[in-house]
């Protein structure tokens, strides 16, 4: 089993760092946009943690440190020289632009438990660059994977039947499920735009371009060269794809047209609800039962955490924060979050 790492976010209020090496550094305007600087968590070896802003590219973190990540799928199992999946023969369907605002279609498959409540029982002030001592402290990570030409870690390696390019785009990310990996594909970190789901037997389940995802229908005067958004997290579950997607600067910047949530069927590629906007910014969201739990914040924005119904994306709970989500991980029936620059604890009642 490949040990997992963290992956560099788009956080709420980070700054891009041109190398991982400079990650360290803790301010927060850019010359483009102020949004804080969110270090991406580094290795417990002390790699320096990841960072960028509103409108660079997003460069691969070091690993986490272990803890609760996803289990390696039986296809991963397999030696070294195993066949390679195969991408380059095919070509990812291309989706309808979605509607950039709250939309139901038809239900996603989901259970109807009761939501989850979120009761805080511990807050403390960070240090804005010790994520990786955060994911270390509480035994968490995320299942990431290492990717080629990202800053090196003590993560393990890339399966290797895993490509490292779809023709001209590089895998910018690769995040283990357990049952089915999902890999992130584009011509830069900072541009996934490509999502391609592989199963346990390394069946390429889905293949979908999300580029009319990441324009935003409405654009404020001088902002087009800091909308471009980009596909942050996805994960499968009962033929659905639950995906985030948006850019890294103010709301305004689009009009408000950003940070969403989207359920798509994996069989047609048709979308079968998009949630509100500004609900999801943060690096991962976790797919709770018949819940998504997320967050979105940014610079001088509301700060929120949000429970989702998996069903309808529906909003049906939000509790404010004091900054920008940045980490959301679920660990023994309770939520830990990592925001710019604090961290809290949740119970999940």
């Amino acid at each position: 089993m490949l040990a997992p790492l963290r992956s560099a976010r788009s956080s709420p209020r980070k700054l891009l760092l041109a190398a991982a090496a400079l990650a360290a550094c803790a301010c927060r305007p850019a010359p483009a946009r102020p949004p804080e600087a969110a270090p991406a968590p580094s290795s417990a070896a002390g790699a320096a943690p990841a960072a960028h802003d509103a409108a660079g590219p997003a460069p691969q973190p070091a690993p986490s440190p272990g803890g609760d990540g996803a289990a390696q799928p039986p296809a991963a199992a397999a030696g070294d020289g195993a066949a390679e999946i195969a991408l380059d023969g095919r070509s990812p369907v291309k989706l309808a632009p979605p509607p950039f605002g709250q939309t139901l279609v038809r239900p996603a498959p989901a259970g109807g438990s009761a939501a989850p409540r979120l009761v805080k029982v511990a807050e403390q002030k960070n240090a804005i660059t010790d994520a990786a001592a955060w994911f270390t402290r509480n035994g968490l990570s995320l299942p990431t994977l290492q990717v080629p030409s990202a800053p090196q870690s003590d993560a393990g390696a890339l399966p290797s039947f895993v490509p490292a390019r779809y023709r001209d785009h590089a895998l910018v990310k690769a995040i283990d499920h357990g049952d089915h990996l999902a890999l992130l594909y584009g011509p830069s970190f900072n541009d996934a735009r490509l999502v391609a789901i592989v199963d346990a037997a390394r069946k390429v389940v889905a293949f979908l371009d999300f580029e009319s995802y990441l324009t935003p229908p409405e654009i404020a005067p001088g902002e087009a060269s800091f909308v471009r958004g980009h596909v942050g997290w996805a994960v499968a579950r009962d033929g659905v794809l639950y995906v985030s997607s948006g850019h890294r600067t103010y709301a305004a910047s689009s009009k408000g047209k950003n940070a969403f949530l989207s359920a798509i069927d994996l069989a047609s590629g048709q979308l079968l609800w998009q949630s509100a906007p500004l609900v999801c910014n943060a690096e991962n969201f976790v797919l709770h039962g018949d819940h998504l739990l997320c967050g979105y914040g940014f610079t001088a924005e509301p700060d929120f955490l949000y429970v989702l119904e998996r069903a309808t994306g529906k909003v049906v709970s939000k509790l404010p924060i004091k900054s920008g989500p940045e980490y959301l991980v679920e660990k023994e029936g309770k939520l830990f979050v990592r925001t710019y620059d604090t961290d809290y604890v949740f119970d999940i009642r």
